[in-house]
């Protein structure tokens, strides 16, 4: 990647992929890849705001690249593994805050895309207090009505009964508003996404906003479930506002 250091690291049991700026200026980030996707992937947005001057920690996600990548993410049986690495996400998060607590006197901003936009959203509804604040890409903070869209979007039927709906609603970021309200959260979507269904996000940002909640959203017609520069530049001057 040029003069940008990288570097692997574990946390814990976790593989981090850690890309670091030419010049340190103090400012991490945590980086969160999607669904299917793995660490290893996420070098050209990771270099976008190491240029920048972030040091981006990129963890690897239970149940993909080296952590026992599937041999097809979209099986209908192995639909719950997708709200469980969501959940582990969450869970392993105060691990990679100790760590740059370690490394920086500041607080991270943490970042993810599609299964990662979800992931970050749920952490701030935990972990709000370790954050400088949340970026968003594709993602949902109303879970339950992402699952009806998913299952609309793949042709899935799951009955209300099922052992994981009351695990979604309970964790549902929707559902910690009062919690989040005065979490920098900054959002993007495509308005032709057919994966993350952008309606979903749209009630989180609206219910967020009428809370009181530091909420600013911004969609993009007739992108689908990209990441884009022109996300990642809105983004970025985003936090340098915040920050």
């Amino acid at each position: 990647m040029g003069q940008l250091k990288t570097e692997k690291i574990r946390v814990g049991d976790i593989p981090v992929t850690v890309v670091h700026p030419i010049e340190d200026t103090g400012n991490p980030v945590i980086l969160y890849h999607g669904w299917s996707s793995e660490a290893d992937f996420q070098y050209s947005k990771a270099a976008i705001f190491a240029v920048n001057g972030y040091t981006v920690y990129i963890p690897e996600a239970q149940s993909h690249g080296e952590r026992g990548a599937l041999d097809d993410y979209y099986k209908v049986e192995d639909y719950p593994i997708f709200w469980n690495t969501i959940f582990h996400n969450m869970e392993e998060f105060p691990l990679l805050s100790d760590r740059i607590h370690e490394d920086y006197d500041e607080k991270p901003f943490i970042l993810g895309h599609s299964m990662g936009g979800m992931s970050v959203l749920g952490i701030g509804s935990v972990h709000g207090e370790r954050l400088k604040g949340i970026v968003s890409f594709n993602g949902s903070g109303d879970w339950l009505l992402t699952h009806l869209f998913i299952q609309a979007r793949f042709g899935l039927y799951v009955p209300k009964d099922w052992d994981m709906y009351d695990e979604i609603e309970k964790k549902s970021p929707i559902n910690h508003v009062e919690v989040m309200k005065n979490i920098p959260i900054f959002m993007t979507n495509g308005e032709s996404d057919i994966s993350i269904d952008p309606r979903a996000q749209a009630h989180f940002f609206s219910v967020m906003e009428k809370a009181g909640g530091n909420v600013t959203r911004i969609t993009y017609p007739l992108l689908g479930h990209f990441v884009t520069t022109n996300m990642l530049d809105d983004a970025m001057k985003w936090m340098e506002r915040v920050r």
